[in-house]
Formats: C-alpha cells, structure tokens, sequence
C-alpha cells in the first residue's frame, strides 16, 4: 500500500475505533445499550491495519502502532470529557502508552545512529576517467568543481609517449552523494571523456583451505624434503622434466612477476629466487602461496620444488594489487600490471578478479601495456564454478585463462570454465602445499593455484626460447597437453616435460 495512505488511514481507524467506544460509554451511561465486541474488532483491525503497512522493520512499526494506540486514548478521553463522562479511563493508560512508545521510538534511533557510525560507508569514492589524447583534466574542472571533486593522475608513471590511453586516466575522489550525477555528466562530456566508471573493487579469488597431502613414495629426481607432498609432480611426471633442466642452460633467465598480495622475500624455500620488488612482503599470504609453486628454488635441500632448477631459470618479483584483507580496485590491479611490465616482467601471473562481463578499461589497457611491453599475461579463471567470460581479467583479450583440475585430472568443482575464451588451459589446482609466510607450508585448493604453476612453466619455456608470444605458448601448451574427460571445458591439463621438450 502507498506509504502516504497508510500514514493517514492507519491512524484515522485507530481513532475511529476509540471515538466508537467512548460514543459507546456515554450511550452506556444514559441507559442506553453498548455491544462493545463490534467496536473492540475495529480496534483489534486499525491497528493490525497500521502494523502491517507500517514502514520500517518490525520495532519501527510496533513503536508507530502503540503511538495511534495512545493518541486514540486520548482523543477518546477528549471525547469522554466533553459528555462530562469518566475521561481518566482513558486519557492515564493513552499517557503511559504514548510515553512507552516514546521511549520505544529514541532507542531505536539511537540504536540506528550507533550502527550506522559503525557500519556506515565511506563518504568519498573514487571514479576512474579517461581523457582523450588531446584533452587535459583542467577541461573538467567546471564539472570537478560543481560535485566538491578532485582528480589526480592514476598512472604516473606513464608518460604520452609510453601509451597515450593509461597516461590519460584519472582518479576522481568525489563524496558518495554525488557519485552518480558526476559520473552521468563524465559520461555525457564526450568531447573531452572517453571512458569514466566507478574503481571497482577486485579481490582474490578465494583459496580454498585443503586437507594436509597424503605423503607419497614416488623417487624424486630432487632433494627437496616436501616434494612427496607435491602430488602433482608425480602425475605430471616431473622427473622427466628435472632431468631435462638439471643440465641444461637457459638462453636467458626470466622474470616471472607475481601480481597479488605481495611475497615474503624472507620466505626461506623464495629468499634465493626473489628479486627486490615493490611487493617485498605479504600480510596476508596468498601471493606467497603463488610464488612458491611459480618458482620456488628446487633442489637446494629446502621445502618444495617447482621446475626452477637451483633457481637458475626464474628469478620471481612481486607487485602488490591487492591489500592484507586481499582486497584492492581496478586501479591497484592495473598498476600493479603496469609496474610488473616496466621492471621486465616475461610473465605475468594473476590470481585474482571479479564478476564484470565487460573488462574494466583500465585492466584492459594495462594488459594491453604489458603484452606490447613483451610480457605473457597469465590470468586465473575462478572459482564460481562458472564461465570465465564474466569474470575480468580472465575474460581481457590476449591473456592464457587457467581452470582448475583435481588429483584425478578432472575439472575441481569450484573450477570456472574457460574454453569459451581465446586461450584456455588447465592445471593442477587441488590440495596444493607451497609456501606462506614466515618459512612455512600449507595447502590450498584453487585456480590461484593453477595459474602460478602454468605461468612457472611458461617462465621456464621462455628461458629456452626468449622471443616466445602469447600464442605460441598456449599453442604449444594445449598441444603437448594432455587431453582429458573435461577438456571441452577447461582445456588440456599442461604436461611440463612436453612442453619444455617442444622449446629445445
């Protein structure tokens, strides 16, 4: 019911039922007769009729409801004392109910004010806007100004002559209340914005906490202590991998940038791979996690291995995209990107996004930045047991997506699909051990943990063939992969000695 009639009607009955029984009471007192049941039902109605279309949560509607209860009291006793009638039988019980829902209605607002100053939202948000390569952010300031907004370059470190488009995006700071209009006049100024939206808040795609390995007996080919509790590495038949690598040289050793929450450079089994990096520390452990099984040095008598023989292959790097709770926006992903780029990144591994149909711009043009840079994008496909065609960065044009397999090389239940995507694949992604912070182990499952071990694997191709491309890579992937019961839905599974042996 409409809100404005419920205000009126709701009370009005109320007090039509009380000014029924005091007409009542007064015909009573003059010998007249009162059947009270016709009048106590119209009560009994008004006043389910004024709780039930009430606005507000229940306690709202109970204080509204006992507010009519006690002004219909004392209308009547109004009505009573006019018909020199016994007023006090209503007007003392309207007083002490309008003061019950008095009370009722302050602690309700003070209960209301304490939450919201706990659990209110911040009051600035950021936009994220593109300017033409000829427009200049002192073109919006009229706009800028009108909403109480500031802008400042997102990107500094981009110049025009690096790429026009990221050198021309901007954060605009700007108070929640105003969002919307700036955004629709940002929009509407097609002459100097090319693109404007909200900095969207990406986050990891949650690992899933896994059971401790079952330890097993497989000969390695290696002396790390925790490879038997790697059990990829035998169903993939690493052996045959390690013995190609042990005595060979790479052409060129290669950088493989972790995109995440950072590394623990300090991380005993990481310390001889790692190279300093804006992301030198991990609060929160997941970047630690990927790096490990991306390149954790192997065969130095400590944790677990990975292809990177002696750590000779892969020299790791991290760049911070997202915070200690694993949260960050398209901004910090994008320049995370950017950065990884810039310091030489072969291959980039991304191991986080979020539900968009349609890439961010700015995921999309740091991507673009870092494949025209030479960089390999490696990108996770989620776990929403879902298509990775709705999840960005999985879904930008030009990265490999990886799904995720179980021990049985089937496709993990929580695995995002990727084959309706240009360059899928698909690796291990269940129970995997590797490292976290503080020299320590722990398994997880997830495509995070897929996608560090593909881009390790590519790292490892490009140090035999430099010059590698994105496609060829996954061409050469898919095509020495082995080819399962779900790979018409996340790929072939990679097979790392196929793959390194193609390369030689």
């Amino acid at each position: 019911m409409d809100f404005n009639m419920t205000h009126f009607f709701g009370p009005l009955l109320v007090v039509i039922a009380f000014w029924v029984f005091g007409r009542g009471i007064v015909k009573r007192s003059r010998g007249k007769t009162f059947r009270p049941l016709p009048a106590f039902l119209l009560l009994l109605a008004a006043l389910s009729f004024r709780f039930i279309f009430g606005e507000g949560n229940i306690l709202d509607r109970l204080a509204m409801t006992l507010t009519d209860f006690g002004i219909g009291m004392i209308i009547s006793s109004a009505y009573l004392a006019f018909h020199r009638e016994r007023a006090k039988l209503f007007w003392v019980p309207g007083l002490l109910v309008l003061v019950m829902a008095g009370i009722m209605h302050l602690s309700i607002a003070v209960v209301q004010a304490i939450a919201k100053s706990i659990c209110h939202e911040p009051t600035t948000v950021e936009l994220l806007a593109e300017l033409g390569p000829d427009d200049h952010i002192e073109e919006l300031q009229p706009i800028l100004k009108k909403y109480k907004a500031r802008a400042e370059k997102a990107f500094e470190n981009v110049d025009m002559e690096e790429d026009e488009d990221l050198a021309q995006f901007h954060v605009i700071y700007v108070d929640s209340a105003y969002k919307d209009p700036l955004l629709k006049e940002l929009r509407l100024d097609t002459e100097n914005v090319d693109d404007a939206d909200v900095n969207h808040i990406v986050s990891l795609f949650d690992p899933i906490p896994a059971n401790a390995p079952e330890l097993n007996r497989y000969h390695y080919k290696a002396n790390d202590p925790y490879l038997s509790s790697q059990w990829y590495l035998e169903k993939l038949d690493y052996n045959r991998a390690f013995d190609l690598v042990k005595n060979k040289t790479p052409k060129e050793k290669v950088i493989v940038a972790i995109v995440d929450t950072g590394v623990d450079s300090d991380h005993e089994d990481l310390k001889p791979v790692f190279k300093r990096s804006p992301g030198n520390t991990d609060k929160h452990g997941h970047g630690t996690h990927c790096a490990g099984i991306a390149g954790a040095a192997t065969n130095n008598e400590i944790g677990i291995g990975s292809l990177n023989w002696e750590g000779k292959y892969l020299t790791i790097l991290g760049f911070p995209a997202l915070d200690q709770y694993g949260r960050g926006s398209d901004k910090t992903v994008s320049k995370a990107i950017i950065d990884a780029a810039e310091a030489g990144a072969d291959v980039i591994s991304m191991s986080l996004g979020g539900y968009s149909p349609v890439p961010p711009k700015s995921q999309k043009e740091a991507i673009e930045y870092a494949l025209k840079l030479g960089a390999i994008v490696v990108v996770a496909a989620g776990n929403s047991n879902d298509n990775a065609k709705y999840y960005s960065p999985a879904n930008v044009p030009g990265v490999i997506t990886v799904s995720a397999v179980d021990e049985n090389l089937n496709k993990a239940g929580f695995s995002n699909t990727n084959t309706s995507l240009k360059m899928p694949i698909a690796a291990p992604g269940v129970n995997i051990f590797s490292s976290i912070p503080g020299s320590k182990y722990q398994s997880f499952s997830g495509t995070s943990m897929a996608t560090p071990l593909t881009a390790g694997l590519i790292g490892m191709m490009r140090a035999f063939k430099p010059d590698l491309t994105p496609k060829e890579a996954h061409k050469i992937l898919k095509d020495t992969g082995k080819k399962v019961k779900d790979s018409g839905k996340v790929g072939n599974v990679v097979l790392p000695y196929a793959a390194l042996e193609a390369v030689q």
